[in-house]
């Protein structure tokens, strides 16, 4: 049995409008059997949860999604995330830090270290706006060991990868396949023996871009050998955000952006492109430097990447060329064989198409008005996309006074965002506002008015606050070193009184005065502690701190001499079997050899932690951070610059999605991330199919395919079964019953051998499983009886022999029923064979 919860959705039900739109975060539960699956952890990208109305039948799933992690985070089993982006992983690290979100977390190794860097940049910029610790509660932002600790145990897959699930998923089995949208963009697909197949698919694209393949659902292009893996699954989930919208063709696309970049650069003027730090920013990257290269060979135009994390995430991108587009693996491949085979000493070596020669990386606005002066004419790509924060909301002012400088839009931001504001004044001065909808692209156009919105900055410290910041940490180093000095004393005296006690002899009268002075002058040293550390450097402080144990009463200004240096003699410590063994040592020895130990069985772990020490040891001889302040400044800017936008974030659409789910044949079909229109449209348009349309917080139970027990499987039984490989699965046909003599709850199944019984039950002797692909039987045809195989129409096939006598019809119904016609015949044999080879025979 299968139950699905979204946990976070971009449109929710409220009680004052039909679906209110939300930040996108994507969160799924599911739950197979006893195991709790969550798909995706994202976060919008401010980092902050709009609370909703929305009233859960369960009380675990009741609040925001952070509420909700924190009930559930430590109960769940295994994390999926699908892609590199805020909205697929954003809430993860905080989740893994604070929520106990600790269990097995897979994705591809570029969605590890793409989703990273992504992670980084948004750290490093929150971090340069707002003070981490007065909005812990309303921003869940973690620090950058943090961020690093939770993707570095990320356990990272390859496509096509089958991985068995352990713990309380055993018996799941995990696949990974490409999804297009972003780099190592994952559809995933799990097996299991009482739901049957998943697949899971929430944001993919169809076509092919310039850096990416497209996704492996589809039946066509490089992903079509790949497309029967994941065809007819039992329960196919998948999102319909975009269900009412049509793209344009990407030719269009990238015409109408670069016409109105390069009429803004001839013109003297400056463009910039809010862009994300990882997903979709290297095919911006490719579309502008391809460009570049055709159109300004002699860089007249410097092209600016300003982004924390922009240059490590290009250098890290071109490590994952096999992840990327075909075509550039082919390239890269025969240049490599081609230099290999007539390499000289002047040939350079092979150029990636990741190179990027006009780009220049800034990680500051400051870097870059110091590289380049503010009427030089350039193109800015600046992060975030949405511009909630970050590089790009310091850039923006530069742009938006100057009436010919260009803004261009890629994506049009989550409501209430500083960029979906822009959005809606440009969409508000198109003579058709649904356009872009449609399939049609708008046309730049000046926004106009004003736009008031709030600049956060962190400042340094200068004047009376500096002053008053160093006088406060002193006073706090003085307490710090006040109290590390005392207590190795307060402990020795501790230690020696307890050895007294335990001694049990008594000392002579001389002995007890200076043991009463000593006790004396250690109370007086004690009583340091409660003094104020503004008052450790007066007069009075200093009469009664001492830097050494005394004997006997003295004071600094009596003057007089002391008749010797105290030390304290230690004593050994005795039981009633003699000295004390010291078992601190052999502890700290059996930790060293435990941790030996779990090095030889488990290194990852090591691997890690050794990871974490490097990293602790970084920050403790990282430089000393300037004494800062937060403020926040209300801006009022005047729009005068011209907008555009072009939809570049490569999705589908509701032509592909219509298109796709009649293709894979799915059983049953969840739909996610819709409003109540896309809904009730999808209703219409898939009404052949068992759809399930869940809200958020609303639950759907979706029933297994068989009924599964608990059985225990006699010796008698066991010794005549014979087993059939049957794709993954060993299976066997048994006409069995149960037995539950003894005491045990499970049953023991006997065999059954009553003709009576067998005839009651109408059992077959002979069952037939697996789905034959009539393209799989014509390949084994041709491959092993030279028997030629020509399609007749929908699902029927003609196979003749050399002469082409003999034909022999094969029909597949609609039922999944195989119909074989012909002449008594060899032909009709070997095909009846192949048959019979391609499908799992099991005899009773």
């Amino acid at each position: 049995m299968l139950q699905f919860t979204p946990l976070s959705a971009p449109y929710v039900a409220e009680q004052s409008s039909a679906h209110a739109e939300h930040p996108r975060a994507l969160a799924y539960l599911l739950e197979i059997d006893n195991a709790r699956i969550l798909l995706d952890c994202g976060a919008p990208e401010d980092l902050c949860f709009e609370a909703t109305s929305v009233k859960c039948e369960r009380t675990e799933l009741q609040g925001t999604l952070p509420e909700i992690l924190q009930t559930i985070g430590s109960t769940i089993d295994v994390v999926l995330l699908a892609h590199a982006e805020m909205a697929h992983m954003g809430l993860y690290a905080y989740a893994y830090t604070h929520y106990g979100l600790q269990c097995p977390v897979y994705a591809t190794l570029p969605v590890q270290a793409m989703g990273r860097l992504q992670m980084l940049d948004i750290v490093r910029g929150w971090s340069n706006e707002v003070d981490r610790t007065s909005e812990a509660s309303t921003r869940c932002l973690p620090t950058e060991a943090q961020v690093d600790e939770a993707f570095e145990a990320i356990r990272t897959v390859r496509y096509l990868q089958p991985t068995p699930l352990e713990g309380k998923c055993a018996g799941l089995v995990l696949t990974a396949y490409n999804a297009g949208h972003t780099l190592g963009g994952t559809v995933w697909k799990l097996r299991s023996p009482s739901v049957g197949t998943l697949v899971m698919a929430l944001d993919w694209n169809h076509h092919r871009e310039r850096h990416l393949d497209g996704t492996a659902l589809v039946s066509v292009g490089a992903a079509a050998p790949l497309a029967h893996t994941v065809g007819r699954p039992d329960v196919f989930i998948t999102g319909v955000e975009r269900g009412q919208r049509t793209n344009a063709r990407r030719k269009d696309r990238d015409a109408a952006l670069l016409e109105q970049v390069h009429r803004t650069l001839t013109g003297g003027h400056s463009v910039l492109i809010p862009v994300d730090s990882a997903a979709r920013m290297l095919e911006v990257l490719v579309l502008l430097d391809q460009h570049w290269a055709y159109a300004y060979q002699h860089q007249r135009f410097p092209l600016c990447l300003v982004s924390h994390t922009g240059q490590e995430v290009v250098e890290r991108a071109r490590t994952f060329m096999e992840w990327m587009s075909r075509e550039w693996a082919i390239q890269l491949l025969d240049a490599s064989d081609k230099q290999r085979a007539r390499r000289t000493k002047s040939q350079a070596l092979t150029k990636s198409p990741l190179d990027f020669p006009g780009v220049r990386y800034f990680t500051s606005v400051e870097a870059l008005h110091q590289a380049l002066s503010a009427s030089q004419v350039k193109v800015v790509l600046a992060t975030p996309a949405a511009i909630t924060h970050g590089l790009a909301r310091q850039l923006l002012p530069d742009f938006l006074c100057d009436p010919d400088a260009l803004l261009a839009m890629i994506d049009c931001g989550p409501r209430g965002s500083l960029l979906r504001t822009l959005f809606d004044r440009w969409n508000a001065t198109q003579s058709d506002p649904l356009a872009w909808r449609t399939g049609h692209i708008g046309t730049a156009a000046t926004l106009g008015g004003t736009i008031t919105y709030e600049m956060r900055r962190r400042v340094p410290l200068a004047g009376d606050e500096l002053r008053a910041y160093h006088e406060r940490k002193q006073a706090e180093a003085q307490a710090q070193a006040q109290r590390v000095k005392v207590a190795p004393r307060q402990r020795e005296a501790d230690a020696d009184e307890m050895d007294d006690e335990e001694d049990g002899s008594s000392s002579d009268s001389s002995m007890d005065e200076d043991n009463d002075g000593e006790l004396l002058a250690h109370r007086r040293l004690m009583s340091t502690r409660d003094i104020a550390p503004d008052a450790m450097n007066t007069k009075e402080s200093t009469e009664i701190s001492f830097d050494i144990y005394l004997r006997g009463h003295a004071s600094r200004d009596a003057g007089q001499h002391y008749r010797m240096f105290p030390a304290a003699e230690r004593k050994r410590r005795v039981d009633g079997y003699g000295e004390a063994i010291d078992t601190a040592r052999w502890l700290a020895r059996r930790r060293r050899l435990e941790a030996e130990q779990e090095e030889q069985l488990d290194p990852e772990r090591f691997r890690r932690a050794a990871a974490q020490q490097a990293r602790t040891k970084a920050q403790a001889t990282a430089p000393s951070e300037v004494p800062s302040k937060y403020t926040t400044d209300t801006l009022h800017a005047a729009v005068r610059c011209r907008a555009i936008y072009v939809d570049l974030q490569g999705l589908y659409d509701g032509r592909a999605l219509t298109t796709l789910i009649p293709q894979l044949q799915p059983r049953r079909v969840i739909l996610v991330n819709g409003d109540a229109t896309t809904f009730a449209e999808m209703r219409t348009t898939l009404s052949k199919y068992e759809l399930y349309m869940p809200s958020l917080g609303e639950t759907v139970t979706v029933g297994g395919l068989v009924d599964s027990y608990s059985v225990r499987l006699g010796d008698t039984l066991m010794s005549q079964l014979r087993w059939r490989q049957m794709e993954e699965y060993q299976v066997v046909h048994v006409h069995v019953a149960p037995d539950f003599a003894g005491d045990a709850d499970t049953p023991t199944l006997m065999p059954v051998h009553d003709a009576a019984t067998l005839h009651a039950a109408q059992a077959p002797s002979t069952l037939y499983v697996g789905d034959l692909r009539l393209s799989a039987l014509k390949a084994y045809l041709a491959r092993e009886h030279r028997i030629r195989a020509d399609f007749a129409g929908e699902g029927v096939m003609i196979c003749t022999d050399k002469q082409g006598d003999r034909p022999v019809r094969v029909a597949k119904q609609a039922d999944g029923r195989i119909v074989i016609e012909g002449n008594v015949s060899m032909n009709l044999v070997r095909v009846r064979q192949a048959i019979y080879h391609l499908v799992a025979q099991v005899n009773q």
